[in-house]
């Protein structure tokens, strides 16, 4: 009996530990969502809550007013399971107004998983658009 209990207790433990991670990944997905909303429809303010603070710079807000993003593609996405690093690359095709030339960038992306504030953060910068 002894032996039975601690074999429903490592499976319990075990399933635990997979839904942990699961809602680990879907907290991941849901702020890679959120942030490409934001870059989506131009919201740069926001995008930048998402940003360590150490690299943020100052927007240019009425430059920004002047892009139109049209897509926001994930291209690659690397990330070891239950690593608190996530790698992604991102297709961004935007124009800029009044001239409406479609312009493209590739971002390259590094998040991390900060225990302390439990929660993603990009650690790196927003895409320059130029």
């Amino acid at each position: 009996m002894k032996l039975k209990l601690s074999g429903l207790s490592l499976l319990t433990l075990a399933l635990l530990a997979c839904r942990t991670d699961d809602v680990f990944m879907m907290r991941r997905d849901e702020i890679l969502n959120q942030y490409a909303s934001a870059i989506r429809w131009g919201v740069m303010e926001k995008a930048q809550e998402f940003q360590n603070p150490a690299h943020r710079t100052r927007i240019d807000e009425a430059w920004m007013k002047n892009i139109h993003i049209s897509s926001y593609d994930t291209v690659y996405t690397k990330s070891d399971s239950g690593s608190n690093i996530l790698e992604q690359t991102v297709k961004i095709h935007y124009y800029i107004e009044p001239d409406g030339v479609d312009k493209s960038i590739t971002d390259r992306q590094v998040w991390r998983y900060d225990n302390d504030q439990g929660k993603w953060i990009l650690d790196t910068a927003l895409p320059a658009f130029r």
